[in-house]
């Protein structure tokens, strides 16, 4: 047996040398079909705007969000996370910044992996006194509750501990409710240390009060077990019409005998409520935002902790007429706050964001700075694009094209979207980025956000896809809009001269879907550009061009190609699909990505214009940047492999290349035939040697290729097996950080999981 083994390991020592010096297309055709995956990797590409090197270019967008502090690294300084809904589904995304320096921050996408599946909205608060951060969220008419269950050893982890607060309404326990439309106010109202919650009746304006009783009957506050209805009509107001009314009353709790009658009155329209002891005096004042306004209110606490009583409001807030530095809150729509430590100066900023789409998407981050020298208050306006002014940010919905625009011999970014808001107005939009760096190290600068004029048109959104479609050798311009319009944008330059569109696009027809998201292909391969439109409904249209190479002609020959759909899951996105199609070709083999309302990404091959494609993988490469994912997928790096750009709802996009960590191999300062894993593929055991190693420790590190840490293991033995059995098929990527007396060497591995 002892014998065997020798063999085997030099077997598998010879494969792992050889697939080290083999070239990348030769790995990628060692992995079996069922695999599945693109070989990239997340990467990131230098982008400039107005002079500025974006910091967190690929950070992919904001729009609607609920903002909080949480330590999403373990390193005991608090991050910032922006839980984005993203569209009008409510399924959201976490978007993580992490603080690098006191006050300074970049954009960690991988994280947003370790959250749970989350929708309406979600605040982060400790309960449980364990300086981790949880997270409180919507479910059915409730409060949900995941508990932060990592450590610097495990990175980010969450487990359900409660899918739905109960709370005690006289002699009735129900459900503690809240709207998924709002936010309810989660705090420590009465000063005991556990968090209580405010939250708008079912009926309507009222406010009640629900008061955690962990400490009283537990004696310590880790516990979400007992919230007692303590009055229906906290601090005595009526929040309606986007004003408070003082001095209000209401049914004490003690009279409530059916408690279903009370919910089943006519719910109220949305309100969010953020509780802040504005003066420092112990008791908490309320800031609210209401769905049908633009400010946001203010009423200041003249109570106490256990008994309020809010007699001063305001409808402009901040307000604070002496200090004409301050700019009140006036967001299209809803807007609501959050106490957040941007500065870390040990006193909560507050950031106010719209709570539902259609308005701000490009500036919807109010980053207000409080700047008082006491315990007191005092929030100035610093900006209104907190992160956004750092990241590719084009509003509602990102549509990434590459092509060279001026003739440079260089790839060029144009990034289309369903809705730029400015100046009080949402309108399609295109953004360019002038490839400004080299075929083989491009880097991006922003030139204009209304590339061709087309915001001039009013198209309702605007999806991009380019070819020559009148045989003149430059390219044309075809564009998609949110109510399935298809406009034609000639190019009149010619062969290699920078691109001159027409300022009139040409409507050529309109499809039966209400999203339009086109792209240029010659599916049938005759000759001529045909147009593959992805729909709402999540199927592809296949219009194909019966006109000549100089005059096109495009009809409708499938309303379903090849059977494709990317439906969501209707729980949750209802009949929608989004389909945003990439037909690309490999070889003598077409190939398909379909971006989609959930995010994920649907990967078919295509074995003809008529037959029904095959799906390969209905979620490629785990990925999911967020909902209303579009896709580009190709070679911008000059090295003949393609590129991965990703698109979503929230206006930004992400980067994903051949050469990205833990697709290249990178070892330092070793020799290669020292480090031998084996066996790979693998199944259930990973064995991993070094040979001729001092070594002091050694921390392996399994990624998988969104760069997710999946298993994470330290060893001080040059030999050691890890346990690979809860593995999925799929690549991965091992990397070994290695200490040595004299040096620290890092070195990255590929890992196939059968």
């Amino acid at each position: 047996m002892a014998v065997f083994t020798v063999k085997i390991n030099d077997l598998f020592s010879n494969f792992v040398n050889m697939l080290k010096k083999a070239l990348l297309l030769v790995f990628i055709a060692l992995i079996r079909p069922s695999v599945a995956q693109l070989m990239v990797a997340r990467d990131t590409i230098n982008v400039i705007e107005n002079g500025k090197t974006l910091k967190m270019a690929w950070g992919n967008g904001i729009n609607h969000a609920n903002v909080s502090n949480i330590d999403l690294n373990y390193d005991g300084k608090m991050d910032i996370v922006a839980f984005d809904r993203i569209n009008l589904f409510g399924v959201g995304r976490f978007r993580c910044f992490v603080q690098t320096t006191p006050g300074t921050y970049t954009a960690n996408t991988t994280l947003s992996y370790s959250f749970p599946f989350i929708t309406q909205w979600a605040v982060c608060l400790d309960f449980d006194g364990d300086a981790k951060v949880d997270i409180f969220c919507s479910t059915s008419a409730g409060i949900m509750v995941y508990r932060n269950t990592g450590s610097i050893g495990t990175g980010l982890q969450f487990t359900l501990f409660k899918s739905l607060i109960y709370t005690k309404y006289g002699p009735t326990v129900t459900n503690l409710y809240a709207a998924s439309n709002g936010i309810p106010g989660i705090s420590d109202i009465d000063g005991d240390s556990d968090l209580d919650v405010l939250t708008f009746s079912p009926a309507g304006v009222i406010i009640e009060y629900h008061k955690n009783m962990s400490v009283e009957t537990y004696g310590h506050n880790d516990s979400l077990d007992k919230f007692e209805a303590i009055t229906l009509c906290w601090g005595d107001v009526v929040e309606n019409n986007c004003s408070i009314s003082t001095n209000q009353t209401c049914t004490p709790v003690a009279l409530l005998t059916k408690i279903k009658d009370y919910q089943d009155k006519i719910l109220h329209s949305g309100s969010c409520l953020t509780c802040i002891d504005t003066d420092s005096d112990g008791d908490k004042d309320l800031l609210i935002g209401d769905i049908s306004c633009n400010i946001a209110l203010y009423g200041h606490n003249t109570g106490s902790p256990s008994n309020a009583l809010l007699t001063q409001t305001t409808n402009a807030y901040p307000n604070y007429p002496a200090n004409s530095n301050t700019v009140t809150i006036n967001i299209n729509n809803f807007p609501c706050s959050y106490l957040v430590e941007v500065d870390a100066d040990g006193k909560k900023d507050l950031i106010a964001c719209p709570n539902v789409n259609g308005g701000e998407n490009t500036a919807s981050m109010w980053y207000y700075r409080n700047a008082s020298a006491t315990p007191t208050v005092d929030f100035q306006l610093i900006k209104k694009n907190l992160f956004q002014d750092e990241m590719i940010e084009v509003g509602q919905g990102s549509f990434p094209v590459l092509f060279d625009e001026n003739g440079d011999g260089k790839k060029d970014l144009l990034v289309g979207t369903h809705g730029y808001y400015l100046n009080g107005s949402t309108k399609g939009r295109l953004t360019l980025y002038r490839n400004i760096g080299t075929n083989t190290v491009p880097s991006f600068s922003l030139i204009t956000r209304d590339y061709a004029s087309v915001s001039s048109q009013s198209l309702n959104g605007a999806m991009p896809t380019l070819g020559d479609v009148d045989g003149d050798n430059d390219l044309d311009m075809i564009i998609g809009n949110m109510t399935g319009q298809i406009y034609l944008l000639t190019n009149t330059a010619g062969s290699l001269a920078p691109c001159s569109f027409s300022i009139n696009p040409t409507a050529l027809f309109t499809t039966t879907s209400a999203i339009a998201a086109p792209q240029l292909f010659d599916i049938d391969q005759d000759g001529k550009l045909d147009l593959m439109i992805g729909c709402k409904n999540g199927r592809i249209f296949y219009y194909r061009n019966i006109g000549t190479p100089s005059v096109p002609s495009w009809t409708l020959a499938n309303g379903a190609f090849g059977g494709v759909n990317v439906k969501g899951d209707p729980n949750y996105f209802s009949i929608d699909g989004y389909a945003a199609p990439f037909f690309y070709k490999e070889g003598n083999l077409i190939k398909l990505l379909v971006g989609s309302i959930s995010g994920q990404l649907f990967y078919y091959s295509v074995p003809s214009a008529t037959a029904p494609c095959n799906l390969i993988n209905a979620n490629t490469n785990s990925m999911n940047e967020g909902g209303q994912s579009t896709v580009f997928y190709e070679d911008i790096n000059g090295d003949n492999i393609r590129d991965l750009f990703i698109g979503n709802g929230s206006g930004g996009l992400c980067y994903f290349s051949s050469t990205g960590p833990g697709v290249s191999v990178k070892e330092e300062d070793l020799n290669a035939n020292a480090i031998l894993l084996f066996p790979n593929p693998a199944q259930d055991k990973l064995h991993i040697r070094l040979d001729k190693i001092e070594l002091e420790q050694c921390f392996i590190t399994i990624h998988d290729l969104l760069g997710k840490t999946i298993l994470r293991q330290e060893s001080k033995r040059n030999d050691l097996e890890m346990n690979i059995s809860e593995l999925q098929q799929g690549v991965y990527i091992v990397e070994l950080d290695i200490v040595q007396k004299q040096k620290h060497s890092s070195v990255i591995r590929k890992l196939i999981v059968e």
